[in-house]
């Protein structure tokens, strides 16, 4: 029974991050183009805030099959688009 309570959670967590890492790998990527530098420069000139923020976010192994999942909804989305890399 607890098995089903537990799963049911993480279930229900997994579906409820999936928007949320879908807007963040979003505004990533038009941070990236609109400043015309690397990922790795991006990450240098960010804030320590916003730097935690993006940790916590795709750092988190309970994020990992949300963060897989909303990887895969943006190339299906963006296909098409030659500047996504």
């Amino acid at each position: 029974m607890e098995f089903w309570i537990i799963g049911s959670v993480f279930v229900m967590y997994f579906l409820v991050m999936i928007p949320v890492q879908y807007s963040n790998i979003v505004a990533t990527k038009k941070e990236l183009e609109e400043s015309g530098l690397t990922h790795n420069d991006t990450y240098e000139v960010m804030s320590f805030e916003q730097q935690q923020l993006q940790l916590n976010l795709q750092g988190n192994l309970f994020n990992l099959p949300a963060t897989l999942m909303a990887q895969y909804i943006y190339f299906m989305r963006h296909r098409g688009n030659k500047k996504v890399k």
